[in-house]
């Protein structure tokens, strides 16, 4: 069970009595008399998993400077790359943990048919230590979480969420702030207190989780989520009272944030984290970027102490592993490791990937040799017990629901969060383009705008909306429904004013530059242009900002009115959109657009309130005129809005691919 509020205030006491007397343990080593007698660990992980149990299109630069397009991942591969891990460090009489960062759900059609349970089974295979609590295990209620949390073998992790005041999740048992471990040689045991310890060497293990997770995930219901910082010392300084000297968080924060967390905080020696999918590592050669370096050393607030920071990146594409030494004191000593990505041994000459393109059975053991030598990659073998599972207990339902075919692309149409990174561009997304194109599509049709009455100007959505590539190859109804955009989207039309528009745009991309920054809030747009530059002061500068009227961009007015589409999630301030959440904080003439039994319904909406909770987190509540809320899980109802404008505006337009979209965004960074 979390904190209750009487226990946090327990551990708040205790951390500023540790504050007073100086009871902290965690000191740096001092060179001249490091140590190298005490424990060594290893953190094996994973984090943004997002239930792609599957292996994921990727494409690696070739021997001969070439593409070759892939597959990579998959949890089979994930299990048996942990297991090598882990076996590894037994044999080098080091003990280990296997820890995921957070964000199992959402990503994939199995999550849509499946849900929690599918990652219950799945997971409970796996062989995890902990795992961290996202924000995504939110996305289908509190009743599916708190069944996941009670039914997983292993502990869901959240030191800074206080469950007491929500039925729901207040006597889940299995969800709790920390696990402890004790070590014996090269085995780690799981205990519930100190006390059972019996004098052997405890690893503690605590999680956090987005302390503004209220203003990102709508159905919270009465949790409340407390500071990140605070709540880690508090965790920390409690531990250490307890002789807890090894302690790991596990977080669901972005790496931004845990840079953050260990500037800030006294005595975590290593973050696992998540959120931000962020692949540690240079992993240009498979045209991933190159990100902040792994098992980077970060010096604590009290100068002395110092935490080691890994996050292995997203869609159970790859796995890290941390190799951690302490001296015989208990301090961090040395942090190493490297993610490494997990390859298939299936290449192809062109995107499509069919069998006419495999490479010639000639080559593959060349290729083969040259993929392994590939710093931070390892072929890796599916666990065949996972695959057998997965091939007969849920592939058939999954291939059942992709409908009917929709188009063909020879070319994969990529989606990247921010432009710059995953090997894109200044204009970062195409498929971005594409899916605001077909929101403004749709939105316009002559009959649509009979039952809407209004004309839509522009449109946006954020990277984050969108999770999935459209792979190369037949599309089909479920591509779009079931992977590129599998949440529910109802449609919002809003009028604002173009000062209000400038300051969103400004305010989110300069949320998203910041070095290991969420980015899932970046905001793509059609028939709507502009440049942003990054300042020295790492803020975003809008050099241009126009729309499309007819065949002609115009100047975005400041004081002039414009009609704006985009997700209800992004119109009711959610991911940090809060400025549109402000302009109808008092009134607005927003309408909502869902489909009811095959019919067009339109919501209009009197204002979106503000609430802020006992902990000061702001959720963001809309006001219809007529109803509680948008009927999405009734039966017949489609709140998959923006998935159904895609499959529509695909099917009126067949030759989509063959023709050159030109970019709307341009992000130029320092």
């Amino acid at each position: 069970m979390l904190f209750s509020k009487r226990a946090a205030a327990l551990v708040a006491s205790l951390a500023i009595s540790c504050v007073v007397v100086g009871c902290s343990s965690q000191l740096a080593t001092d060179s001249s008399n490091e140590q190298n007698d005490g424990l060594r660990l290893t953190l094996v992980h994973i984090n943004d998993t997002h239930s792609q149990f599957d292996a994921t299109p990727a494409s690696v630069r070739g021997p001969d400077g070439e593409p070759l397009y892939t597959f990579i991942g998959g949890h089979p591969r994930l299990l048996t790359k942990a297991q090598q891990l882990q076996q590894q460090a037994t044999a080098n009489g080091i003990a280990s943990l296997f820890l995921h960062g957070g964000d199992a759900f959402k990503g994939s059609a199995y999550f849509e048919l499946f849900e929690q349970k599918i990652n219950i089974d799945i997971l409970n295979r796996m062989g995890l230590d902990a795992m961290a609590l996202g924000n995504h295990e939110f996305d289908i209620g509190l009743t599916k979480l708190a069944d996941f949390a009670a039914n997983i073998n292993f502990p869901l992790l959240a030191a800074n969420v206080d469950t007491d005041a929500e039925p729901a999740l207040a006597d889940v048992n299995n969800l709790k702030s920390y696990q402890l471990f004790t070590v014996d040689g090269n085995e780690l045991t799981p205990v519930a207190g100190t006390t059972d310890a019996a004098g052997k060497i405890i690893v503690a293990v605590f999680g956090l989780a987005l302390e503004d997770m209220r203003s990102m995930v709508p159905g919270t219901g009465e949790l409340v989520f407390a500071a990140e910082v605070a709540s880690a010392q508090a965790t920390v300084d409690y531990l250490q009272t307890q002789g807890v000297n090894h302690i790991v968080a596990l977080t669901h924060l972005g790496h931004q944030r845990d840079l953050r967390l260990a500037q800030q905080v006294n005595g975590i020696d290593v973050i696992v984290g998540g959120h931000s999918h962020s692949l540690l590592g240079d992993f240009r050669q498979w045209y991933l970027g190159q990100q902040p370096p792994y098992a980077e050393l970060i010096a604590n607030p009290d100068g002395v102490g110092q935490t080691c920071i890994v996050q292995a990146g997203q869609f159970a594409q790859a796995v890290g592993a941390a190799e951690l030494k302490f001296d015989s004191a208990g301090r961090l000593s040395q942090c190493d490791g490297e993610n490494t990505l997990l390859a298939s041994r299936d290449y192809f000459s062109l995107p499509l990937r069919s069998e006419s393109s495999r490479i010639a059975e000639a080559e593959q053991a060349t290729t083969e040799s040259y993929i392994n030598k590939l710093k931070r990659t390892a072929i890796t073998e599916e666990n065949p017990q996972l695959r057998q599972v997965l091939d007969e207990v849920y592939l058939p339902a999954v291939q059942k629901a992709y409908g009917a075919q929709i188009g063909v692309t020879e070319q994969t149409i990529n989606h990247v969060r921010l432009p710059g990174t995953g090997g894109s561009d200044q204009h970062g997304s195409v498929l971005a383009g594409h899916i605001t194109d077909a929101m403004y599509y749709w939105l316009n049709q002559p009959a649509v705008r009979a039952k809407t009455g209004r004309q839509v100007d522009f449109t946006l959505i954020g990277a984050g909306n969108i999770r999935a590539d459209l792979a190369a190859g037949a599309i089909y109804e479920g591509h779009i429904r079931l992977e590129v955009l599998p949440f529910d989207t109802p449609l919002s039309i809003v009028t604002i004013t173009g000062a209000e528009l400038t300051e969103l745009l400004r305010d989110v991309i300069s949320a998203t530059l910041p070095e290991g920054a969420h980015a899932g809030k970046f905001p793509y747009g059609s028939h709507l242009r502009y440049i942003a530059r990054e300042a020295e002061n790492g803020e975003a500068v809008l050099e241009q900002l126009q729309w499309l009227q007819g065949q002609r961009w115009q100047d975005i007015e400041p004081d002039a009115q414009y009609s704006l589409a985009t997700t209800n999630y992004l119109a009711n301030g959610n991911d940090g959109w809060q400025r549109l959440q402000q302009v109808q904080q008092q009134s607005t003439d927003r309408i909502d657009v869902i489909i009811e039994q095959q019919q067009l319904a339109i919501y209009p909406l009197n204002r979106v309130e503000a609430i802020t909770d006992s902990s000061g987190q702001q959720a963001f509540v809309p006001q219809y005129q007529q109803a509680d809320g948008l009927p999405c899980k009734v039966a017949g109802n489609d709140c998959k809005v923006a998935a159904a404008a895609m499959i529509d505006y695909l099917k009126a337009t067949p030759t989509l691919w063959q023709q050159q979209r030109q970019p709307t965004v341009t992000l130029y960074r320092r």
